[in-house]
């Protein structure tokens, strides 16, 4: 399973609100604020990991291509060669793959902050109705 399927699986959990849930659902609200939150920075680690490895295995590879052309190669002709090696693309696919989770989960985070809004929101109205 996709990480952003599984995110989004478990998203969905917390974001069903009804007449029997509400009051935990509120009270749960900060620590499933901070779990989101936590997952946001675990992955934008991940990316930074990421990266800093594409940017060190390209260089190495790029070297390795250099030392053993048959012929003089400049650096950037050997750059190109390394970002179309099989690793290195593998690499730029997970970074990708990691931006659009953390994308998802930044906007996560801004629906986590609106849910007290709407509780609040729904708890006028079972207000209203019982009048």
């Amino acid at each position: 399973m996709n990480l952003i399927e599984q995110y989004r699986s478990e998203i969905e959990k917390d974001l069903i609100i009804n007449d029997f849930n509400i009051k935990e659902v509120q009270l749960k609200l900060p620590s499933r604020k901070h779990y989101w939150a936590a997952r946001l920075i675990d992955l934008k680690i991940k990316h930074n990991r990421l990266v800093k490895h594409k940017k060190s295995l390209k260089i190495s590879i790029a070297s390795r291509i250099i030392n053993e052309a048959p012929v003089r190669l400049t650096q950037q002709s050997a750059d190109i060669a390394a970002e179309s090696t099989e690793e290195v693309q593998k690499l730029i696919h997970e970074i990708a793959d990691c931006e659009f989770t953390i994308e998802y989960l930044e906007k996560v985070e801004k629906i986590m902050s609106g849910m007290g809004f709407d509780i609040s929101n729904i708890i006028k109205i079972m207000a209203m109705e019982t009048m």
